[in-house]
């Protein structure tokens, strides 16, 4: 009975010494995986190209795809990229956080003479009935009640300076792929760009991105001129998993 105490007590050790190395060869990181849940048949589904959620209706088409932190690493460079923090150190954290909740949004117009999706006008509605205003909607600055920003530590300047806000508008990547008003598209055209929110909060299980008051027409088809006449307000459900898991190194 002692051999076979003292081989259960040899391998309750070893077993002990797998879980510590098995603990040092992994670290933690942030997830996020989204399923949109489309709410008309008739009017949304999902491009089988790209898995980006779309709303279609005689000719006009906004597609929404999410973008991961690996994915804007992977199209912007680590070093450079206004999107994430990825090889920044966070103090008091062991893991790298999201900096945005990033989308795609991609306007596509074959029919309509001019239409325009303003990014002022989109936020996120989230299960708990609160909502996050775009950076576009918001301007230049942040309510720390709402959510706290790491950003700076990349782009340097202090918390909430307004040196990190200029710095960052000055990034030539921010200039170039970030989705801006006044971009009417004509027919036969298309406009994307990034649509950037706050990171969700955690416990978050689903959330609404909004657009409300997309321009279908105007009275003057000039760009420049004429008052919007026709609008629609757009609604892509998402269900979402997120949070921190542990991972190999």
């Amino acid at each position: 009975m002692k051999y076979i105490s003292g081989l259960l007590c040899l391998a309750s050790f070893a077993g002990g010494c797998a879980t510590i190395k098995s603990l040092e060869q992994a670290q933690r990181e942030y997830y996020i995986d989204v399923d949109a849940d489309l709410p008309n048949p008739s009017s949304y589904y999902i491009d089988s190209i790209d898995s980006s959620a779309v709303w279609s209706e005689q000719g006009v088409q906004v597609k929404v795809k999410l973008y991961t932190d690996a994915m804007l690493d992977a199209e912007y460079g680590v070093d450079y990229t206004p999107y994430t923090l990825t090889g920044v150190e966070i103090p008091d954290l062991d893991y790298t956080p999201p900096l945005w909740t990033t989308f795609e949004v991609t306007v596509i117009n074959r029919t309509r003479e001019r239409i325009e999706l303003d990014p002022t006008t989109t936020y996120l509605r989230l299960d708990d009935g609160s909502r996050l205003l775009s950076r576009q909607g918001v301007g230049n600055w942040y309510d720390k009640d709402e959510f706290y920003d790491y950003s700076y530590l990349k782009w340097g300047g202090q918390e909430g300076n307004v040196r990190y806000h200029l710095s960052l508008d000055r990034n030539p990547i921010w200039d170039k792929s970030e989705f801006r008003r006044e971009k009417p598209v004509r027919k036969g055209s298309q406009y994307s760009g990034k649509l950037t929110f706050p990171p969700l909060p955690a416990g978050t299980k689903s959330f609404t991105l909004e657009v409300n008051n997309f321009i279908l027409s105007f009275d003057r088809f000039a760009v420049g001129y004429g008052n919007p006449t026709e609008f629609t307000d757009l609604k892509f459900d998402f269900n979402v998993d997120h949070g921190v898991r542990w991972v190999e190194k």
